[in-house]
Order: C-alpha cells, then sequence, then structure tokens
C-alpha cells in the first residue's frame, strides 16, 4: 500500500512516458504507476544507498526490472543523459532541498512536475514563478496529523501574492474542508498568542496575521 500522499500525486502522472521520481526512497510512486500503466517507465533515484537497496528489491519483486530503474544520484543529475523523461516528481522533501535540486537539473525536455515539500512552500512557489513554471492544480490533505501540499507545475507564466506563494492559489480557490479546519486551527492558536502578547508591536503582528488569515478563509 502506497500513502494518501503518493496515491493522490499519482493522480498527476498519468499519460506521460517516463517519470524521474526524485528522492524515491522505497520506489513505492514509481512502481505504483508502472504497474498501473499511468506510464510506461521510470527513474527511481535516491541519493541514500539504502532506501536504494530497498527499492530495487522492490522493483525485483514486482517483476518491473527493466521498467523502473533504481539510481543512485543526487538530485536530477541524470536528467542530462535520459532526455526522455517527461515528467518529475519530488515528494518528502524540504522546500529549499527541492528549490536546489530543480535548479541545478536540465528540465527542457520536462513537461510537468510534481511537488510536494515538507516545509517551505512559500520558497518553492517563488522558485516556480521565477522560472516560468505555471502551477495548474494543487492538493492540500492531512495525513497522520500532518498536512501536506500538493503542487502540480507546467511551464508558463505566473504571478502570485505572498499569501499564495505560501497556501497555494488553488488551495486558496478551492478552499477543501481540510484546508478550512487548518486555517481554523492556527487562527485559534494565534489569537491565544495574542492575549499573551505583552509587547504591543508583536502583538500588532498578531493581529495582521490572523485579518490576513480570516480574509483567506471567507
Amino acid at each position: 500500500m502506497i500513502s494518501k500522499r503518493l496515491r493522490i500525486a499519482s493522480e498527476y502522472l498519468k499519460g506521460f512516458n517516463y517519470l524521474a521520481d526524485c528522492g524515491t526512497d522505497h520506489g513505492l510512486l514509481p512502481i505504483y504507476v508502472v504497474e498501473k500503466n499511468y506510464v510506461k517507465r521510470a527513474i527511481a533515484s535516491d541519493n541514500k544507498n539504502k532506501p536504494l537497496l530497498q527499492a530495487k528489491q522492490n522493483i525485483a519483486k514486482k517483476g518491473l526490472i527493466g521498467k523502473v530503474n533504481a539510481v543512485l544520484a543526487d538530485g536530477l543529475s541524470y536528467l542530462y543523459v535520459e532526455k526522455d523523461v517527461d515528467v518529475v516528481s519530488v515528494l518528502g522533501l524540504g522546500g529549499k532541498t527541492i528549490v536546489d535540486i530543480l535548479a541545478n537539473a536540465d528540465l527542457i525536455n520536462v513537461k510537468r512536475l510534481v511537488l510536494s515539500a515538507n516545509s517551505q512552500n512559500y520558497e518553492l512557489r517563488k522558485f516556480l514563478e521565477d522560472n516560468r513554471w505555471k502551477i495548474i492544480s494543487e492538493d492540500f490533505i492531512e495525513e497522520n496529523n500532518k498536512y501536506y501540499q500538493i503542487i502540480v507545475s507546467e511551464k508558463g507564466r505566473m504571478e502570485l501574492t505572498d499569501i499564495e506563494r505560501e497556501f497555494g492559489p488553488q488551495i486558496i480557490k478551492e478552499k477543501n474542508q481540510i484546508f478550512k479546519e487548518r486555517l481554523e486551527k492556527m487562527i485559534k492558536q494565534l489569537k491565544i498568542a495574542k492575549e499573551k502578547a505583552k509587547i504591543s508591536e508583536t502583538k500588532n503582528k498578531i493581529i495582521k496575521r490572523i485579518n490576513v488569515l480570516e480574509e483567506v478563509l471567507s
């Protein structure tokens, strides 16, 4: 079984030919999408030997040797050779780490990016905005008491506000129930912090943040 986040991300890989899954861990996503025939073949890459060995064993168990290739690599360095890769997924790393990976990759033939950062979504969306990647879809989910944003991007231009960089233009537009609950929790915590704040400057910053979040929620 794959996680909820991987399952939702996999839906955005349908119809592409050759996936590069960076930070693959045990190779569960590329195995799943090749088995489902969402993509024809895949690279499962990681920069750590131990999870990659597990990925290789998982690939062999599923009889997918040749269709899913496990590669030890830093980032997406192999894209300079693997020119047929047309979709890239990077899930479960920090936003700044994903930015570094994308900034150092040859993405010229890549048509779509499917990304999910554990943190620093603002920095990730700013990178996409600055490098002509347009967000076409997003998801906001909860899994194991943690909140995750899934960002799907294709080549194009976009201009985002600060709050859109933080939470995502599509997430804000759709406002699913999980996102609403997350904002409500944040507002509640901020209101408690406001009552405890003794310095007026701090209190004013908290009030400003509450107002911004309440506007997004409305």
